[in-house]
């Protein structure tokens, strides 16, 4: 078994850790390969970049983009170049769409006589901005004792102060993946049907993320099944954003041997 992980996010999204600490966390529990996925963003994979050659860590350039299909389905990027033409600019219009939709949030907060701003929200973000800072915000203001409390009374769809995502479709998400020279895997899949991921494969994805925390014996089971069917490289992370977020246990899933090749094999 291979300790890996290819899903985590620093303080360039919505996690509470410089990427380098990141890379030191990840080298410390035995991790061999490591990706930083920041949503919308790759300003933090210089540091991660440089900080993981240091430790000798095997190192992939990522990213997670957030959708608007399926209540956010995230699409999961690999082996991508963050200088590639239109790249940035591509996740700056989504960082913005982002904002919107913040914003509409916030005002949906105050109209339930909540006590938050927007300048509450900003204050705790480095780039990219999303719900896990309203909640973070609310924290600070003891409305809510953690980010999971925040989502489950107000941020979560169906509750009063959802607004629902301005992001790409899944195909614009895996065409921009690859555009910058990258491929794609669909994150945390477990609650879709098998024609969902053969749906997507058809649109260009490579990859299904089979090992994560949350995902059972059967879920992982189902997974590796319809990665074997449609031709996807199963992947995996523990989804690590830092301290007080409720994932904080970074390189929390094995790959086994196979797996572990076949994810070298696409590497190289």
């Amino acid at each position: 078994m291979h300790r890996v992980d290819l899903h985590t996010h620093s303080a360039y999204s919505d996690g509470t850790s410089a990427p380098a600490e990141v890379v030191r966390l990840a080298k410390g529990r035995g991790v061999e390969i490591f990706a930083l996925t920041d949503h919308d963003s790759v300003s933090g994979l210089h540091e991660a970049g440089e900080e993981a050659n240091r430790l000798g860590l095997r190192f992939l350039r990522g990213v997670e983009i957030n959708t608007r299909e399926e209540d956010n389905l995230l699409v999961l990027g690999y082996g991508i170049d963050p200088k590639a033409a239109g790249f940035e600019a591509a996740l700056a219009d989504l960082r913005c769409r982002r904002h919107k939709r913040v914003a509409a949030m916030v005002e949906k907060l105050r109209s339930l006589k909540v006590d938050i701003a927007l300048s509450d929200v900003h204050a705790a973000h480095k780039e990219t901005i999303g719900r896990p800072h309203i909640a973070d915000a609310l924290r600070r203001k003891k409305v809510v004792s953690s980010r999971s409390e925040a989502f489950h009374r107000f941020l979560a769809k169906g509750m009063p102060a959802y607004v629902e995502p301005m992001g790409p479709t899944v195909q614009e998400a895996i065409d921009l993946i690859r555009a910058a020279g990258g491929w794609a895997s669909l994150a945390h899949p477990g609650a879709l049907e098998a024609e969902d991921i053969e749906r997507y494969a058809g649109l260009g994805l490579e990859g299904i993320e089979v090992y994560y925390p949350t995902h059972t014996g059967a879920v992982v089971e189902r997974l590796l099944d319809w990665a074997w069917r449609f031709d996807l490289i199963a992947t995996g992370g523990s989804d690590y954003h830092g301290p007080k977020t409720s994932r904080e246990e970074i390189g929390s899933v094995l790959f086994p041997q196979d797996v572990f090749e076949k994810v070298l094999r696409r590497l190289s």
